[in-house]
C-alpha cells in the first residue's frame, strides 16, 4: 500500500493565505477593468434609465430614481460575487491543471494536490474540489474546510471528498549515504581486470548504487531479490562467476569501487 504523507491544517492555511493575496490581486485588476468598461459606456445605462422608469410607473408608484440606484446596487453586488467566485476558481484550477497540482501558495508551502492512491489530479477533479470551496467556506473563514479538515484522517476537506483527491508534502528525502566513504575489508576480496572494469557504464553504476542504497529499507526476502537480479545482471555483463547470495553486497561495492577507480 502506499502511504502518502498527508498535509495538516497549519500548512494548508499558509498555502491558502498566499494563494488569497494573488487572488485579491487578480480581482482588483479585473474590477479595474471592468470599471474602465462601465465608464466608457455610461450612456448605455442613460438609455436603460428610461425604458425602465415607465416599467416601475406601471406596476408601482415609487420613485423609479430610487428603485433603478437600488437595482444597480443589487446588480453590482451579484456581479462583484460571481467575479470572485469565477476568479477563485479559475485560479485554483489552472495552476493545479498546470504545474502538476500546486499553487502558488502549495509550491512555497511544499503541498501537492494529488487523487486518491497518489495519481496526478485531472481536470475533473480539480473543478469539483474547488468548485465546492463555495460549501467549505461556510458559514465564514472556511469553518466547515477547516473542520473537514482536522475531523477527516486524511486532513481531506468537503471538496477533497467529492473528487476523491488528496493534499501532501512534498517531503524532501534524507540525503543518500556515500557508498565510498572508505575501503571495505569484506570485499577486498573481488579482483576485476581491466577488460570486466570497461564493460561498467553509467547505467550499470546507477544500478549498483541503488541497488545498496535501497537493501537496507528492504525485507529479508525482498533485499535478498534485489541483491540477486542486480547481481545476475552484473555478472553477465562482465562475464563473472557466480556470487555465493551471502556475498552478493560486497560483490556490488568492490566492483562499484574498482569502476569508479577505473574512471578516476
Amino acid at each position: 500500500m502506499l502511504h502518502l504523507p498527508v498535509a495538516g491544517p497549519a500548512s494548508r492555511i499558509l498555502a491558502y493565505v498566499i494563494d488569497y493575496l494573488v487572488i485579491v490581486l487578480l480581482e482588483l485588476a479585473i474590477f479595474f477593468l471592468l470599471f474602465v468598461i462601465l465608464s466608457s459606456t455610461t450612456s448605455l445605462l442613460e438609455s436603460l434609465r428610461g425604458p425602465v422608469a415607465e416599467a416601475i410607473q406601471e406596476v408601482d408608484t415609487a420613485d423609479p430614481d430610487s428603485f433603478f440606484l437600488s437595482a444597480l446596487f443589487w446588480l453590482a453586488f451579484v456581479v462583484f460575487l460571481l467575479v470572485q467566485l469565477a476568479a477563485e476558481w479559475s485560479y485554483f484550477v489552472l495552476f493545479e491543471m498546470s504545474s502538476g497540482g500546486r499553487s502558488l501558495g502549495k509550491l512555497v508551502a511544499g503541498l501537492r494536490v494529488v487523487r486518491d492512491g497518489g495519481l496526478p489530479i485531472s481536470f475533473r477533479a480539480s473543478a469539483v474540489r474547488n468548485l465546492l470551496r463555495i460549501v467549505d467556506y461556510l458559514p465564514t473563514s472556511y469553518l466547515v474546510g477547516l473542520t473537514s479538515i482536522v475531523v477527516s484522517p486524511e486532513g481531506k476537506r468537503l471538496g477533497d471528498l467529492a473528487a476523491g483527491t488528496l493534499v501532501v508534502r512534498l517531503d524532501r528525502p534524507a540525503p543518500a549515504p556515500p557508498l565510498l566513504e572508505e575501503e571495505d575489508e569484506s570485499a577486498a576480496d573481488f579482483r576485476f581486470d581491466r577488460a570486466q572494469i570497461a564493460r561498467i557504464g553509467r547505467k550499470e553504476r546507477a544500478l549498483i548504487r541503488q541497488t545498496l542504497r535501497r537493501i537496507d529499507s528492504l525485507s529479508d526476502e525482498r533485499r535478498g531479490a534485489a541483491l540477486a537480479r542486480a547481481v545476475e545482471v552484473l555478472c553477465t555483463k562482465i562475464e563473472h562467476e557466480p556470487v555465493d547470495a551471502q556475498r552478493r553486497a560486497d560483490f556490488l561495492r568492490a566492483l562499484l569501487r574498482a569502476s569508479s577507480k577505473g574512471r578516476s
